[in-house]
């Protein structure tokens, strides 16, 4: 049946009336003059940046099936997430290197009872992170972070105990939770490896969504993990998000084209802002009611590689910051920041994601799931638990047994 529910009257109407509302809703409260003096303050171009220097450069991505199948009470879920490492070239630009550690992958079987799928679920957080589920509490800085921010003194053994493991049936939440730790754990995984990669970057924020609330993600300790092991050695790891989710950035987008201009430059690209950092910069960015930009112990920058991409935001750990980033002075420190934004751009010139660095986008390309291959893994699937004596009719794709997939 053709799609026509766009061609009915009372369909138009309310695209019409959604439209109105979003407009209304959307529009950007005006940058004060002060706001505005104090971004262009704070307003940093680097340089188009192709000069070679040796840097080593991972990135992660992750994908799944979430879930591949149910059966009875139960669910399977297929993640995957992998890294890769660029090397830079004198010659021919960025070289993949072999990456000394297997893609993470975990098939997950989560049943509805309450003991088995809570030995479940830590077994495959702990598969998938690469290290024991207390050991990774243990050692992040989630602890100090919930007892800053959240202003609640808690030990490893609350934290562990309180780690929300959802049923079976909660695919949205289970998706996030088990695809985010495979990308952190394949991001350790690289951090911590022999290769030593200068920048380790992920295709998301530093946000730590319960870290001032009871309860915890296991994913925001393996993340906190990641900045302390990466800050210990010396390694960026960086979250780079193509939505900022932030207001009136097309009047900040206005402001640097003034500025570009003002300084003899043509096109507005090639430029950062480091957004301000509670108690520490001396100014506030217009930010929507609830959003905390930065996160919880992250240090968060609005960027543009080129003028033909997005503005993105990236976040840094505070730590890192600290150590590497922060100079004697703020030119000191601008001195440093550019100097990374310029190492980054360097990344971001294969022309199959011109201003984004390629690492992310070569391991987006390799863990994502086409449709072919979920139908095949879900038969594998099938037809393992069939050989080990299961029922074939015990197991159901719903998507494909009502025309959905």
């Amino acid at each position: 049946m053709r799609f026509d529910l766009n061609l009915r009257e009372v369909v138009k109407q309310q695209i019409l009336d959604a439209a109105e509302e979003m407009k209304a809703w959307s529009t950007d409260p005006a940058l004060r003059e002060k706001e505005r003096e104090a971004i262009a303050q704070r307003l940093h171009f680097f340089p188009h940046t192709t000069k070679f220097e040796d840097k080593r450069y991972g990135g992660v991505d992750g994908s799944g099936d979430f879930p591949a199948l149910t059966y009875a009470d139960c669910a399977v879920y297929f993640t995957v997430a992998q890294g890769v490492i660029y090397q830079s070239t004198q010659d021919t630009g960025l070289k993949e290197l072999p990456v000394l550690a297997d893609p993470v992958v975990h098939v997950t079987w989560i049943p509805e009872d309450e003991t088995k799928r809570t030995e479940v679920l830590l077994a495959a957080f702990a598969s998938l992170a690469g290290r024991d589920v207390k050991d990774v509490i243990t050692k992040s800085d989630y602890l100090k972070l919930r007892a800053t921010y959240g202003r609640k003194a808690v030990t490893v053994d609350e934290l562990f105990d309180g780690l929300i493991l959802p049923h079976p049936t909660d695919a949205g939440n289970l998706g996030i939770q088990l695809r985010t730790s495979a990308e952190m754990g394949a991001a350790l995984r690289l951090i911590c490896s022999e290769q030593r990669p200068d920048y380790v970057l992920v295709d998301t924020t530093m946000s730590l969504p319960l870290v001032t609330q009871s309860g915890s993600l296991f994913f925001e300790h393996l993340k906190r993990l990641c900045c302390v092991e990466a800050t210990q050695r010396g390694v960026g790891f960086f979250a780079l998000s193509k939505s900022h989710g932030l207001p009136s950035v097309e009047q900040v987008e206005a402001l640097v084209r003034e500025e570009a201009v003002a300084m003899g430059n043509a096109h507005a690209e090639h430029w950062f802002i480091r957004l301000p950092i509670p108690n520490v910069d001396p100014w506030a960015f217009p930010l929507p009611d609830g959003k905390r930009v930065p996160p919880y112990g992250s240090v968060s920058y609005l960027v543009r590689f080129h003028r033909n991409t997005p503005i993105m935001r990236l976040d840094v750990d505070i730590n890192y910051w600290q150590q590497y980033l922060r100079g004697a002075d703020d030119a000191a420190t601008s001195a440093n920041e550019a100097k990374v934004f310029g190492d980054l751009d360097y990344a971001s010139h294969d022309q199959r994601a011109f201003g984004y660095p390629y690492p992310i986008k070569a391991c987006h390309d390799r863990t994502s799931m086409k449709m072919a291959e979920r139908v095949a893994l879900r038969k594998q699937i099938v037809d393992a638990a069939v050989a080990a004596g299961m029922k074939r009719t015990l197991f159901k794709d719903v998507s494909i047994a009502t025309g959905h997939a």
